[in-house]
């Protein structure tokens, strides 16, 4: 059977003193692995509606509670410098970098909303692809550089279902989302022997989300649109990003993996 032993390696998780990030890092640190807890500082409110921002403390209190070595790093995966030092900060606690995981994300934010095309501004899509695909693209490059020249690593990027058909409604996400898909596939090809996948969730119930959703008033049930009949959970996500980070997955590149509980995208 199936092990998903990640001892002693050492995994990055952006977004990861709440919600999904949070339930990742925790799934990669109950399999063995050092953990670097990645958020960033609340902003500003010019675009959008304010988001719970955890600290990432008691995240890594969870993993060091297992035995496992845990460091938390904040910093905005937006930056590009920013980027880098995570990079260089999971190095210098843990002395190597395996799996990067690129979690950071949000349908919107403090910079930008989510609404219909018609009604958003530039500087809402703007921010939205910053947040969702840019961040990919800078940490993805930080983290390949350092694992390329060791020979070997992981990249787990969250893209999500919205990428993968019409978003109404949501369609800067989903573009950005989409964008996520098509740079894992090229990070996969070019930088091999580095494999990169994608987890592509659709609608995730978790109470960081729902705590302060502005936007999710008058939306049909997940439950009605899956053919499992429920929302997916933090599990769900966290045990799929553990099978790619693992060696089970070691013939599993450019991939991307549903867990979308059979949900049809739009």
């Amino acid at each position: 059977m199936p092990s998903f032993d990640l001892t002693d390696r050492a995994a990055v998780v952006t977004g990861a003193s709440q919600g999904i990030g949070r339930g990742i890092a925790l799934a990669l640190a109950e399999h063995g692995a050092n953990v670097a807890i990645v958020a960033r500082a609340p902003e500003r409110v010019s675009g959008g509606h304010e988001r719970i921002h955890r600290p990432v403390e008691p995240v890594v209190r969870e993993i060091e509670a297992m035995g496992r070595k845990a460091v938390g790093v904040l910093a905005d995966a937006r930056d590009p410098d920013e980027a880098e030092r995570i990079v260089e900060e999971t190095l210098g606690a843990f002395g190597r970098l395996d799996v990067f995981v690129n979690n950071a994300g949000a349908t919107w934010g403090e910079t930008f909303k989510m609404a219909p095309l018609l009604d958003l501004t530039p500087a809402d899509f703007h921010e939205c692809l910053r947040l969702n695909l840019a961040s990919v693209f800078l940490c993805g490059c930080a983290a390949a550089r350092a694992m390329l020249e060791r020979g070997s690593g992981v990249i787990v990027n969250l893209a999500s279902i919205s990428g993968q058909g019409p978003s109404p409604g949501n369609g800067a996400y989903g573009a950005a989302k989409a964008g996520v898909i098509s740079l894992t596939r090229t990070m996969a090809a070019e930088w091999a022997p580095v494999r990169v996948n994608a987890v592509a969730p659709g609608s995730v119930e978790h109470a960081d989300r729902a705590a302060v959703h502005p936007y999710a008033q008058g939306r049909a049930p997940v439950e009605s649109a899956t053919a499992v009949r429920r929302a997916g959970t933090v599990g769900d996500v966290a045990a799929a990003v553990l099978y790619l980070a693992s060696d089970e997955a070691s013939y599993v590149t450019g991939a991307v993996l549903d867990v979308n509980g059979g949900r049809v995208p739009g």
